[in-house]
């Protein structure tokens, strides 16, 4: 746990975060989430060996999760993945987790700052058992930026947006072959006129998640 509290610290000094955010178009005057496509569109499998399961893992250039954790740490729920404590370290508030589950991907979980137009979502991607081979197959047709990064906790990571991150990004890591995780924000009000990098943000609240997922795991 200390490993977490370290990283979660580190996220804050400076006050991160209202760089995660959610803000997008108003309502009412009211900052309303920004759409998730097509961070989350991009997940979709089209017609192929890949989508009748019969393709090989991993495929499409991902690479082998070597040391996978268990299929079991994802059979919890998302919005319990991060502590109360760590969300409010995270978006400078605390936030109750909402249900954002996608059918074709897996189950979700948002927290939001609304005084800041902040927030961070946690998906389990789940339902397609490809892990990050989905993604090295169908994403970067999608989007504008498509790179492979430095191991998350110690897992194979990519991160995926805009082209200068500045509407959002997501970083999916894969815990095993077959199964990952995502993490995705986009930049809220003070952030998007300091020139902050979203997709570093994610990929640092995705060690929060990951290490926390190894600490269910026993790892």
């Amino acid at each position: 746990m200390a490993v977490t509290k370290r990283l979660v610290a580190g996220l804050a000094t400076g006050a991160v975060l209202v760089m995660l955010a959610g803000c997008g178009e108003e309502s009412n005057g009211q900052a309303e989430p920004a759409p998730e496509a097509p961070v989350e569109s991009s997940e979709a499998a089209p017609e192929s060996d890949v989508a009748d399961g019969s393709a090989e893992l991993p495929h499409s250039g991902a690479p082998v999760v070597s040391n996978p954790l268990p299929d079991s740490v994802l059979e919890g729920a998302p919005c319990d993945v991060l502590a109360p404590d760590e969300v409010e370290m995270i978006l400078g508030a605390q936030a109750e987790g909402a249900h954002s589950d996608l059918d074709e991907v897996g189950p979700g979980c948002r927290w939001s700052n609304p005084g800041q137009g902040s927030s961070v979502q946690v998906r389990f991607h789940t339902v397609q058992k490809e892990g990050l081979s989905a993604n090295y197959a169908h994403t970067p047709q999608q989007v504008e930026h498509f790179e492979e990064i430095d191991p998350v906790g110690g897992f194979p990571a990519v991160e995926f947006g805009d082209a200068g991150g500045e509407t959002g990004c997501q970083v999916v890591v894969g815990l095993s072959d077959e199964y990952s995780v995502g993490v995705d924000g986009v930049p809220g009000y003070d952030a998007a006129n300091s020139g902050t990098d979203s997709c570093e943000v994610a990929a640092k609240v995705a060690e929060v998640v990951v290490e926390n997922l190894k600490n269910n795991a026993g790892g």
